[in-house]
């Protein structure tokens, strides 16, 4: 991989920390503060945390599969399906 698209998901990845940084932060702190953080606004920002973290969990252990057997691949490409499948139904808390 070039260091350029290499450096632009290093990039990705800190902007993608800031981010569920933030969600978890603001999450946690709400119902601490009296606001409820359980109707639809906050479930899809879940939502939207967890399917950044999947894009750069996916990305990196993408990478690290890449120059390996076929075997690695297809568990790869095996538990990304199951972990999108867990976002999609709920099932997946991942902070």
């Amino acid at each position: 991989m070039k260091s350029e698209n290499r450096s632009i998901f290093y990039f990705f990845s800190f902007i993608v920390l800031v981010i569920a940084a933030i969600l978890i932060f603001v999450n946690k702190l709400l119902p601490v503060v009296g606001v409820n953080a359980s109707g639809p606004l906050f479930t899809v920002l879940d939502t939207i945390q967890n399917i950044f973290v999947l894009l750069v969990i996916g990305f990196f252990a993408y990478y690290f599969v890449s120059g390996k057997k076929k075997a690695w691949k297809i568990v790869y490409w095996i538990s990304l399906a199951l972990f999108i499948v867990g976002i999609v139904l709920g099932i997946v808390p991942l902070f």
